[in-house]
């Protein structure tokens, strides 16, 4: 028997070992310090686009998909599994919550060789703008409406249908579903009336501003919109994301 030395990020453990009892010894080491896999991140596809104060966004030219997703998941970044339910077509990726959002973010952006970021709600639908119906259904801007009754009781324009990745509109420039049915997570805090829909604390923001056919607030945990209702407006029918990034 003898002292094996084993060194460890900010520690030496000194342990007995010898034959198999050394391998083993070894081996759980090396995995204890095993956090999330760093490769495989995917290669994103986006498509270019100019906003009107001069600035050029890579935008993801269809949302986050769902093969995109169980990858992260597989990396050991994503936490929740949305475990293939088809197969004969590429689907979005939904029942996303914002801190869902931000461990596929964590998982792109390990790589270092892009900063990816969620889009701010003034970009995103300056992006959509060409897709977006000009006049908004009655149903999301009555007050008058209760978002339970008009949930259950009206579809939208698009249905509730989850249908595959490009079923939707294209824009110019060639960013698709935009317009469809899966609304897309912003970085823009909303934390109340009072509060102009702005807070200088991130890290404490309990709702967060939707993009998609009519402009929602979702509370930051909730995956389904149906269950979990919205914190302003009429809820979405799915939630995903779409990814952008400083163009170089």
């Amino acid at each position: 028997m003898k002292t094996v030395t084993i060194e460890k990020p900010g520690k030496t453990v000194a342990a007995l070992a010898s034959g198999a009892a050394l391998v083993t010894v070894l081996i759980g080491a090396m995995l204890s310090q095993r956090g999330p896999e760093p490769h495989s991140t995917p290669v994103l596809e986006t498509t270019r686009a100019r906003l009107q104060d001069g600035r050029t966004l890579d935008v993801q030219t269809r949302e986050v998909t769902l093969a995109q997703w169980q990858a992260c998941h597989a990396a050991g970044f994503c936490t929740l599994s949305l475990a293939p339910y088809r197969t004969d077509a590429e689907y979005p990726a939904t029942g996303l919550s914002y801190p869902d959002a931000m461990e596929f973010l964590r998982w792109v952006n390990q790589s270092g060789k892009a900063h990816w970021r969620l889009p701010t709600a003034a970009e995103w639908y300056e992006i959509a703008r060409e897709v977006l119906p000009e006049t908004p259904d009655p149903i999301f801007t009555d007050p008058s409406l209760t978002w339970a009754s008009a949930y259950l009781a009206e579809a939208s324009r698009t249905g509730r249908a989850l249908r595959p990745s490009g079923s939707f509109s294209r824009t110019a420039p060639g960013i698709e579903d935009l317009d469809g049915n899966v609304w897309e997570w912003t970085q823009d805090c909303y934390a109340g009336a009072n509060d102009q829909g702005k807070t200088t604390d991130i890290d404490r923001c309990p709702a967060f501003v939707m993009g998609g056919e009519h402009e929602a607030v979702m509370s930051y945990l909730v995956r389904d919109p149906a269950r979990g209702g919205c914190a302003v407006g009429a809820p979405p029918a799915h939630l995903g994301m779409r990814l952008v990034t400083e163009a170089g």
